[in-house]
C-alpha cells in the first residue's frame, strides 16, 4: 500500500508531525480520537510510531483535523495547502446538503451581526 510505504519512508516524523498539528488546531487526543472513530490509544500509538494506521483511518484522521494528506505528508512545501480558507472549503464540501444550508445561514447571520 503505497501510503504504508511512505509512511516507512519517514520514521519518526509521520506521528509527530500528526500530533503537532493536532495540537495547533487544538485537540486533546480524546477530541480528535472521537472525531475520527479510534481509540485514543490507538491514536496515542500512531503519533508514538508505534502503529502505522490504515488507509481508512488516515482518511477520518485528515477529515476530522480539516486537513490534506500533502500537509502531513509534505509538511512546509508549496504542495500543502493550510489556509483556513482551504480547511473550511475542504470540511465544507465533506457536509450533506442540509449542513450546508445551516452553515451558509450561520454565516449569513454572523455578517448581519457586524
Amino acid at each position: 500500500m503505497l501510503l504504508k510505504e511512505e509512511i516507512r519512508k519517514a520514521p519518526g516524523d509521520f506521528g509527530h508531525i500528526l500530533k503537532a498539528i493536532r495540537i495547533k488546531k487544538g485537540y486533546t487526543r480524546e477530541q480528535l480520537s472521537e472525531r475520527a472513530s479510534i481509540s485514543t490509544r490507538y491514536l496515542s500509538a500512531i503519533e508514538n510510531e508505534q502503529r502505522e494506521p490504515s488507509y481508512d483511518v488516515l482518511y477520518r484522521l485528515f477529515h476530522s483535523l480539516g486537513i490534506s494528506a500533502d500537509t502531513v505528508f509534505y509538511p512546509g512545501s508549496d504542495i500543502a495547502d493550510n489556509s483556513d480558507a482551504e480547511q473550511v472549503k475542504r470540511l465544507y464540501m465533506e457536509c450533506s446538503e442540509r449542513d450546508r444550508l445551516i452553515i451558509r445561514a450561520m454565516l449569513d447571520t454572523m455578517l448581519d451581526n457586524k
